[in-house]
């Protein structure tokens, strides 16, 4: 993964990124009247793996344990917007004799929250963070947040038998300059680390990377329902040993309310990439069509959101710049006090922009649970997951995993203040 400094770096980074959200609800508009919570829990289940090397040559299945201690701070603004700050540790290991080497150990960050938080009554911004460091491959497709509206898309690749660490952040502020016209500004940072590359699965090519971007946009109410602007954004990407790429792009900016419960809001417009010259590779660039859109509906208990993206992506993985598909659907109802339940799934293409036979991706990722809570701190599960892949490029290649685990988790939150 990263050297000794850089990890040192970057889990400094964690903290100190920790610190400055934890501080966002006491420079909220009415902080005073901020509820926090301190969410201890620990989480055991016990499942089958039906690949637990991610190999599309080796495939052995096992049964096995995954423990998971967390930690979360949970805050809760006068208007109920909730801002969490949550950490936890992952460790699976398998029964099997052939499937020990699977064993493996998965650290997970994150920072989001429900809505903006109000920091004037003109100014608010809304934050999106990630970090995640695992030594399994397959918990990095089901963690990375695909589909969060702050954080630019992300890859969702499978990499094999890979060491892989990302982190991602993103941070909006909005400013309403009149009760009509809002300006928005936000930046991103993401970064992609690799090591312990394997055969199985990822072969050569697994290349760190960073990007680094922001954008800036206006936007216009021009009714209770519609709203109408225009975003330009731009983002640079660097690979390690290979050029270097920057995106720019422009569009349309929508949002509609169809009712109090069913929303919509998008951009759709052009990207432009161009890709640094290089010895022995020239300077290549090129233009498409790009769009962001967001779906959402909430009523009582049940919430439904689709998400989709057409956009040049940095993040590949494999040292170049993809032209990247993705569509998903999230859904979650309470049917009881007792009972709920959720299923999703993302469907994500990959695709080289300058190189038509080095990547050619397509990875299906999905999940469905059923949840019984009994006790007001503890609550058991029933969960199944799937990830396929399959490529028609250089590199990654077609896995199947399966997997389906039992757990409880315990867990409660103590009111601070």
């Amino acid at each position: 993964m990263t050297t000794p400094g850089d990890r040192h770096s970057v889990t400094g980074a964690m903290f100190f990124l920790a610190s400055v959200f934890a501080l966002i609800p006491m420079m909220a508009t009415d902080a005073a009247a901020v509820n926090m919570d301190v969410i201890p829990s620990v989480r055991l289940e016990e499942g089958w793996n039906s690949n637990v090397f991610n190999s599309s040559t080796n495939e052995v299945s096992s049964f096995g344990t995954r423990l998971t201690p967390a930690l979360a701070l949970s805050f809760t603004s006068p208007d109920n917007v909730t801002l969490q700050i949550s950490g936890n540790y992952e460790m699976i290991r398998y029964y099997d004799t052939e499937a020990k080497e699977a064993d493996s150990n998965t650290w997970f960050f994150r920072i989001d929250s429900t809505g903006a938080w109000a920091l004037t009554p003109t100014l608010s911004m809304l934050p999106s963070v990630y970090y995640l460091n695992t030594t399994n491959s397959s918990r990095r497709t089901n963690l990375v947040p695909s589909g969060d509206p702050v954080l630019p898309p992300v890859t969702i690749t499978n990499y094999g038998n890979t060491d892989t660490e990302d982190f991602g952040g993103a941070v909006n502020f909005s400013y309403l300059a009149t009760p009509n016209l809002t300006i928005g500004v936000s930046g991103n940072y993401s970064e992609q680390r690799f090591s312990a590359i394997t055969d199985n699965t990822a072969g050569s090519g697994l290349t760190n990377s960073t990007t680094i971007g922001g954008n800036a946009s206006v936007s216009y109410l021009f009714s209770p329902r519609t709203s109408l602007g225009i975003l330009v954004a731009g983002n640079h990407q660097t690979y390690e040993n290979a050029p270097d790429s920057d995106t720019l792009s422009g569009g349309i900016l929508f949002g509609y309310q169809f009712s109090e419960a069913f929303r919509l809001d998008g951009v759709f417009g052009m990207s432009y990439i161009r890709q640094s010259e290089a010895p022995g590779i020239p300077e290549q660039r090129t233009s498409s069509p790009s769009g962001i859109f967001n779906i959402s509906y909430t009523r009582e208990t049940f919430t439904a959101r689709a998400f989709g993206s057409y956009v040049y992506s940095g993040g590949s993985g494999y040292g170049e710049a993809t032209r990247q598909k993705t569509t998903g659907l999230v859904f979650t109802d309470q049917f009881t006090r007792e009972w709920s339940g959720n299923l999703s799934g993302t469907y994500q293409v990959s695709q080289s922009v300058f190189s038509s036979e080095s990547i050619d991706l397509v990875t299906i990722y999905g999940t469905a649970g059923l949840s019984y809570k009994p006790w007001e701190w503890a609550s058991l599960d029933l969960t199944g997951n799937l990830n396929r892949q399959t490529s028609d490029g250089q590199f990654g290649s077609n896995l199947n995993i399966y997997w389906a685990t039992l757990g409880i988790t315990i867990g409660k939150p103590y009111k601070i203040y």
